[in-house]
């Protein structure tokens, strides 16, 4: 078993002007099938359009709206829904509000949680 806190763990800044900071709350010691990521995006902030290499995830807003822009259409994600990304697809995730948003991402394989951990710390 393996139990995270995300006041404790080590969190990461994305290298870009408004990025989210990301804490990991799985190692690639936890598991080689799965990852679970905090990902906080600041007012007005959010990640470019970009794919998720050989994972797959599923994104569970915890507070705030997120926009999900996928095919040129915007998604707004908010808490009570959840999104699939398949391995290949390109979204952008972005902040309109003025309040930070909260999500868990779920990475499988957790490839793309590794990437995120290469971040510099926040």
């Amino acid at each position: 078993m393996h139990i995270a806190d995300t006041a404790s763990a080590t969190r990461h800044r994305a290298p870009l002007a408004a990025g989210p900071i990301a804490t990991p709350l799985t190692a690639e010691t936890t598991s080689d099938r799965v990852a679970v990521v905090h990902l906080e995006l600041p007012a007005g902030g959010g990640l470019p359009e970009h794919d998720h290499g050989a994972s797959e995830i599923v994104l569970v807003p915890l507070s705030g709206t997120a926009l999900l822009r996928h095919g040129g259409k915007e998604h707004p994600l908010t808490p009570g829904t959840t999104a699939h990304i398949a391995t290949g697809e390109r979204v952008a995730l972005t902040n309109p509000g003025d309040e930070p948003v909260s999500l868990m991402v779920v990475a499988s394989p957790p490839e793309f949680a590794a990437h995120i951990a290469s971040w510099p710390l926040a």
